[in-house]
């Protein structure tokens, strides 16, 4: 046990988890602004109420894909600012090595695909 290094008290590693959690935040406040879109739109008589409803349609995909972009760059900005020991680390790596780029895109393609989505619900 004697070859087990202590956990280094490394900031970015602590913004990394907050920025983790912050997304895991918003994923939960989407995915509940979503849901409450879709029981309106399938469930209430929207007739004559298309422009009203299109406002939380609008205001729920662009938290998404603001919130989404933000907590993504900010777990890059962590990453990047990790000290030489935590850079060495496995974890590190692999973290490092995720395509950020293309989780961005996939948030953006989600939040618009979903919005199509309910437009085409609420204007069909």
């Amino acid at each position: 046990m004697a070859d087990l290094k202590r956990q280094a008290n490394d900031p970015s590693l602590t913004g990394l988890f907050h920025a983790i959690g912050f997304q895991i935040a918003g994923i939960a406040i989407a995915f509940m602004a979503n849901s409450v879109n879709y029981a309106f739109l399938l469930f209430a008589d929207t007739n004559g109420h298309e422009v009203a409803l299109s406002i939380p349609i609008i205001a729920t995909a662009l938290f998404t894909i603001v919130w989404g972009d933000a907590c993504l760059k900010s777990q890059l900005a962590n990453i990047k600012d990790a000290s030489a020991e935590t850079a060495e680390t496995y974890a590190h790596a692999d973290i490092s090595a995720q395509p950020y780029g293309f989780l961005r895109l996939m948030n953006f393609s989600l939040a618009i695909v979903l919005a199509a989505s309910q437009f085409s619900i609420l204007f069909g």
